[in-house]
């Protein structure tokens, strides 16, 4: 998802940098337990091992090179959501037509090297965490990281700090689905289900298995209704319209022909 717009939710201390309010924010689903809403702004479901990535655009305003060294920002509870490094690289050109420049790159714990920035040209700047622990997230406790930066840099040979504010990067981190294994059902290698028993997930994958378009769909088990799809030819998904953060996932057995 990407945003880029003037705001006065940007705030750039004294220094050469100021953020072009663009954020590119890596992948997210519902089926992690991502939400976002207007009051609470972007949630993402804490998952043990999940990475994460945005990015943010900065441009030198200034009349004379300067160089990132580094960019930091608050860890208010490193032990769940830990903010493990940063890149830095260039803006690449505006695009041109039907053209679609996606600047988040891999996540990386790699350390950033120095990147110099002429004046009037922008760079872009990775933020990569990391979750873990997520049942300290219980009870509804959740994890706030501001959009904010501290950043480092190098001008006409002396070292400066500068403090800039992208509140569209802020995002926060609550708990995720509980995922589980369970005893397979006939025909199949594996189950697992999030936020749902083990049971009914056992009697609605035989029931889902075969629908009128074959294993997508929607079916009827128990009065509750699931909606199912492929995620490959022999790995089907089910899960309530209302609530796709509980489903279930069954690797069906790979029938010959």
């Amino acid at each position: 998802m990407a945003w880029g717009a003037s705001s006065p939710d940007v705030r750039a201390g004294r220094g050469p940098f100021i953020p072009t309010d663009t954020l590119d924010g890596g992948s997210g689903s519902g089926f992690w337990g991502d939400r976002s809403s207007a009051r609470a702004g972007e949630e993402l479901g804490c998952l043990s091992r999940r990475h994460y990535s945005f990015t943010i655009t900065l441009r030198n305003r200034s009349r004379r090179p300067a160089t990132l060294t580094d960019a930091r920002g608050p860890d208010p509870l490193p032990s769940v959501v830990a903010r493990v490094a940063v890149q830095f690289r260039h803006a690449p050109p505006p695009p041109t037509g039907d053209m679609i420049v996606v600047p988040l790159r891999h996540w990386s714990a790699a350390p950033p090297r120095p990147l110099t920035i002429r004046p009037g040209k922008s760079a872009i700047v990775q933020t990569n965490f990391l979750m873990r622990h997520c049942s300290n997230l219980k009870g509804g406790r959740k994890v706030r990281i501001p959009g904010t930066f501290s950043l480092s840099y190098r001008q006409s040979g002396r070292a400066g700090r500068q403090r800039v504010v992208q509140r569209s990067a802020g995002f926060s981190v609550i708990a995720g689905p509980i995922i589980r294994s369970c005893s397979r059902v006939p025909g199949s290698v594996s189950l697992t289900t999030a936020n749902v028993g083990c049971a009914a997930a056992r009697a609605a994958a035989p029931a889902c298995h075969r629908m009128r378009h074959g294993t997508w769909g929607s079916c009827t088990v128990a009065r509750r209704r699931w909606d199912c799809d492929l995620h490959s030819s022999w790995v089907q998904q089910c899960f309530f319209p209302d609530r796709t953060s509980r489903w279930y996932r069954v690797r069906w057995i790979k029938r010959p022909g």
